[in-house]
């Protein structure tokens, strides 16, 4: 989520690397709350002044560890509006089952609470894109289309989260399949079902 601004020798990507994986690694077997850049440097052998040259926080690079720098367009390509929506709502499942996910979900979303700026970058970062994919193939109003977009990101991801944590009883295939189809009809052309 952050830009390489500084100048001088080359970034080496094995700490990245490195890093990131440690990361994904120690949200499975400690939790949110038993993390620290501390455990993540000793863990890797990236020296923490590294990792902080990287990521701002501990929250940052818990959400490059399992977002990654920039999201992943290639789902969408190709798709229609419908496709757009069904790649949003089981990409967002996919990412929600993910175990460093859940691991890390309540304590990134108190860090998001704290901090507005990173709360903020990774909307802006991650639906941007996605809405505006969604906007170019979308007729009419390009206002209309990305507060559609905007929305039904909202509703299918929303879904996804609140299935996973909340509504365990209710995490099926079938209702899954149902989220997907009522926002699919959202964006299917007057007078056409899927």
């Amino acid at each position: 989520m952050e830009d390489d601004k500084s100048a001088g020798r080359p970034r080496d990507a094995s700490i990245d690397e490195r890093a990131l994986a440690v990361t994904r690694e120690l949200l499975v077997e400690t939790g949110w709350d038993d993390l620290s850049m501390r455990l993540i440097a000793a863990r890797s052998g990236v020296s923490r002044s590294s990792l902080d040259r990287r990521w701002s926080s501990k929250a940052e690079l818990v959400l490059h560890a399992i977002l990654g720098a920039t999201p992943d367009l290639a789902p969408f390509a190709g798709t229609d509006r419908a496709g757009w929506v069904d790649w949003v709502a089981r990409g967002s499942r996919q990412l929600f089952t993910r175990p460093e996910v859940r691991a890390a979900v309540p304590g990134l979303l108190l860090a998001m609470a704290e901090n507005p700026d990173l709360r903020h970058r990774l909307w802006t970062d991650f639906s941007g894109p996605a809405v505006a994919l969604f906007t170019a193939s979308s007729p009419g109003d390009p206002a209309d289309a990305e507060r559609d977009a905007r929305a039904l990101l909202a509703m299918g991801v929303g879904a996804a989260l609140l299935l996973s944590t909340v509504a365990l009883e209710d995490d099926t295939d079938a209702l899954h399949a149902r989220v997907i189809e009522v926002l699919t009809s959202a964006v299917a052309p007057a007078g056409m079902t899927r």
